[in-house]
């Protein structure tokens, strides 16, 4: 990837950025937050144990990785969730999207729409990308809500894919196309 990966910093509105998160960024807080169900249960990071030692290790993974842009989500410089592209297929000009906000007092506010639009764009404008795919489980109507406000559409579903809570559940996969 050719960028100024350590000091990427994309502006998404007057109070909230995202920047590439480097390893001595993590906090006690964010891991709390991934050891916290009620965030992470939507997510894979549900099924992992969380250390300060090992949430470092994945951080410097993706800071080191060529393919793999994992964001903080800023409001007011607080840091309150994350966000990642990634892994970024630049031979086919696609990648993956996924996000959380691990601060709860900013559920529900739109933060998360804000940012899809602003690290979907980037994709497209920035490392030309023509298609960004995301996956929520179908439970999970904030993510549904979120990407369908973001432009992204139904592509398809993979039956009984994932499992929630002890049982089979649905992941629906969308996408964002540059047309």
């Amino acid at each position: 990837m050719n960028l100024a990966k350590k000091n990427l910093k994309l502006k998404v509105d007057n109070r909230i950025f995202i920047k590439v998160i480097k390893p001595n960024e993590v906090t006690k807080s964010y891991v709390q937050w991934l050891k916290d169900y009620e965030v992470t249960k939507y997510t894979d990071q549900n099924k992992y144990s969380h250390s300060l030692a090992s949430t470092k290790s994945y951080v410097s993974q993706k800071f080191n990785s060529e393919n793999d842009l994992l964001f903080g989500i800023f409001f007011d410089n607080f840091h309150i969730g994350n966000i990642k592209l990634g892994p970024i297929d630049f031979e086919n000009k696609s990648s993956e999207i996924s996000y959380f906000i691990g601060e709860k007092s900013f559920w529900g506010q739109g933060i998360v729409s804000k940012c899809i639009k602003t690290l979907t764009q980037f994709a497209i404008i920035d490392l030309g990308m023509i298609k960004i795919i995301a996956g929520y489980y179908e439970n999970n109507i904030g993510s549904a809500k979120a990407l369908d406000k973001c432009g992204f559409v139904f592509e398809k579903i993979k039956v009984g894919d994932a499992i929630f809570e002890d049982k089979p559940i649905n992941n629906i996969l969308v996408a964002y196309t540059l047309k």
